[in-house]
């Protein structure tokens, strides 16, 4: 997303889930999300391919096989996850699965492309704390700023 500077638009996309049968409505951007419990990855299961189907709409002639790519393998990637939740499995379900595996390795280059090193973590991760430091004190600021105004009025 970063590399195509899809990143922006995937995350306003992202926050504007609406609160819609069981699903929450998400109050921090993607790439600020550290860890995720059992019922946010099932949320997510719902959602996570419009969301990418979305901010990978259009682009360039150029662009379309990458982004499709990347589409197919978010599905191939959700498909294992939910075939992963199945109580028990036969041998249909099992090769419905192990498809879903040899398509994520058919499209996983598309995210291999935009993998960090060591070094390029760090700095993601250092630059996600001071993003969420400064997002707290802005929050605080705009807090104090409506509490004046409702004062004066």
């Amino acid at each position: 997303m970063k590399t195509h500077e899809r990143l922006d638009k995937y995350n306003a996309i992202w926050l504007s889930v609406p609160a819609y049968h069981n699903l929450t409505p998400k109050n921090k951007p993607y790439e600020e999300v550290s860890q995720w419990n059992g019922k946010e990855m099932k949320e997510m299961s719902r959602y996570l391919p419009g969301v990418v189907t979305q901010s990978l709409r259009g682009g360039s002639p150029a662009q379309r096989p990458i982004f499709n790519h990347a589409i197919e393998c978010t599905r191939a990637l959700l498909d294992c996850y939910m075939y992963a939740q199945y109580k028990s499995h036969d041998d249909a379900t099992l090769s419905y699965m192990v498809d879903a595996l040899h398509r994520v390795h058919t499209f996983k280059h598309v995210f291999l492309l935009g993998r960090a090193g060591k070094k390029a973590k760090a700095k993601a991760d250092a630059l996600r704390t001071e993003l969420v430091k400064k997002r707290k004190v802005d929050e605080e600021t705009n807090a104090e700023t409506l509490d004046a105004v409702q004062e004066a009025a």
